[in-house]
């Protein structure tokens, strides 16, 4: 820290450095925040926008979802208390004469009545989830659906959120608010809506609990467009009769949302189902901007599995976008940089993006001019730290660094109540080695022995040159026996490998080491245990060299 000051004091251009990138740093930080500030009412406003365009088109959406409820409930009413009349019975008379044709219908006396559509009892065998009971059901289920198609008569499809409303029945026949026009069509869209997971969906297996079902986007059976389906099942007293629908187009969808846009507004408002694919987009234009890439949905898919709203960026698209529930999908708007700029809050953008730009620029060299400064001095203070506390031959610690950590880890040991070891090492006819062949390979002897100690010890142990050719080792949470067998792998390695030097010479490098613990003197004094180990390290030497003395 007294280092880092007298560098700063000593230079006072990097004071002068600081106080201008201070000054920029602070003027930046305020245009920027009025940037965020500008960014954020943009937000604000087009995530409202948004919202009021999915309330509008939800409370369309609601509108039909509450005429469904409706119709179940008048169902299920009507097939808990059939009414007979003798108009009714005449239609259930006709259906046991026709159940055998491959279609057929049964329609009211009412000219206006919209007719049932069946096939035949053959037919139904071909999909497993049907079932047409001869029994009281199956009158019951037909009575109700006559009594429904005198109300479904006076549905008005250009009056509707929805394109359609209609009753599929698992006995084999269907009700729809757009009756099909022929034989041909009545078969292709009973067949096409037994695969359509919306019925398939109903199954009480797939839908325990008998909740609504809404659809992705598909292609319209009668080949009218793209559509969406909400479907609820019809149940009485545990028995699954079948499904009802209403039908929404793409068209519809697509035109109800142009309605809700301002007319002063700009940009492309998309519905994706729960999938993300495109149900409906605002923009009719020839050629529009094309809808969000692979790429920009993936990273929507990702950002709705944690957020119900929110905004990104898609090259120079500004992207905004909720969750809508009735769908389950997403309502997106999509801005163009060019489209944004051309508002209000665009103009005034660009003048803070001058002023941001310039500032940053300014900001950048200045911060470069201090980055070089700042990591030269640190870069200088690393290695005066490193040399202070390392040898820089063995690149061990060199004697104070090892009387510090080896005096904290002894404490520790201590209050844990665990033992300390200590071990210390000379190699043996180190002075014949640098009279013979020089001071270089003493060195290179010195390296090797510091290479053979690091892979030895373990990580958490204080390693440490004390003296010429001399080492300490210390070992916390480590017992004499312990200590021991340390310091008799040290010994093997060390006289195991050889050592060559330059000339072709090879020299065997050999220790003597003494060990001293804790344990068996009862000090944590790491000055004692290692004035112990060096006392019987002497005496490991004169009783022979390259060997562990652990006893006085």
């Amino acid at each position: 820290m007294t280092f880092s000051r007298e560098i700063v004091l000593s230079r006072p251009r990097i004071v002068i450095h600081l106080c201008f990138s201070l000054v920029f740093l602070f003027s930046t930080t305020l245009t920027w925040r009025e940037m965020l500030l500008l960014k954020e009412t943009y937000e604000i406003s087009q995530r409202a926008q948004l919202n009021s365009m999915a309330n509008a088109l939800e409370r369309e959406w609601q509108r039909s979802e509450d005429e469904l409820y409706f119709f179940r409930s008048m169902l299920q009413h009507a097939i808990l208390s059939p009414v007979e009349n003798e108009s009714i019975r005449g239609q259930l008379t006709a259906f046991n004469r026709l159940r055998h044709q491959p279609v057929w219908y049964l329609r009211n006396s009412t000219a206006r009545s919209i007719p049932i559509n069946g096939i035949s009892d053959a037919a139904l065998t071909a999909w497993p989830l049907l079932n047409r009971d001869d029994g009281e059901r199956l009158r019951n289920e037909l009575t109700a659906a006559l009594e429904m198609s005198f109300i479904l008569q006076l549905s008005d499809p250009n009056k509707n959120f929805h394109s359609r409303l209609w009753y599929i029945s698992r006995a084999g026949f269907y009700l729809s608010s757009t009756p099909p026009k022929n034989d041909s069509e009545t078969l292709t869209s009973f067949r096409t809506m037994m695969a359509r997971s919306y019925f398939t969906e109903m199954a009480p297996e797939r839908n325990p609990q008998r909740k609504l079902f809404r659809s992705g986007i598909y292609r319209s059976r009668q080949d009218e467009g793209n559509f969406i389906t909400n479907t609820i099942p019809v149940d009485v007293a545990g028995y699954w009769y079948g499904v009802l629908a209403v039908e929404f187009s793409a068209e519809r969808i697509a035109m109800h949302l142009r309605e809700a846009l301002p007319e002063a507004e700009k940009g492309n408002v998309m519905l994706y189902d729960r999938e993300l694919k495109l149900v409906a987009q605002t923009d009719t234009a020839e050629s529009p901007d094309e809808p969000l890439n692979a790429e920009t949905l993936s990273q929507l898919r990702h950002k709705m599995a944690h957020q119900q709203q929110g905004v990104m960026r898609s090259g120079t698209h500004f992207i905004t976008w909720i969750k809508y529930a009735p769908s389950r999908g997403v309502l997106v708007k999509s801005e163009t940089l060019r489209e944004g700029v051309k508002g209000e809050i665009g103009r005034v953008a660009l003048v803070l993006t001058g002023m941001w730009l310039l500032f940053s620029l300014v900001l950048f060299f200045t911060h470069q001019a201090i980055i070089r400064l700042v990591s030269k001095m640190l870069e200088l203070h690393n290695r005066l730290l490193w040399r202070a506390n390392y040898d820089s031959l063995t690149r061990l610690l060199n004697r104070g660094a090892l009387f510090d950590i080896a005096e904290r880890q002894a404490n520790e040991c201590q209050q844990a109540s665990k033992p300390f070891a200590v071990i210390q090492l000379d190699l043996d006819r180190f002075k014949q080695v640098n009279d013979n062949w020089g001071h270089q390979a003493g060195d290179r002897v010195l390296s090797y022995a510091a290479a053979v100690l690091e892979e030895t010890v373990r990580s958490r142990d204080c390693l440490g040159r004390v003296g010429g050719e001399e080492f300490c080792i210390g070992l916390p949470d480590t017992r004499k026996a312990e200590a021991v067998d340390v310091a008799e792998r040290i010994r093997a390695r060390l006289a195991k490998k050889q050592v060559m030097l330059s000339g072709g010479q090879i020299l065997n490098v050999t220790a003597s080491l003494g060990v001293a613990s804790s344990e068996e003197v009862g000090d944590y004094q790491f000055e004692s245990l290692q004035s112990l180990a060096d006392r019987r390290l002497y005496l490991a030497k004169r009783t022979g060299r390259n060997r562990v003395q652990a006893e006085n």
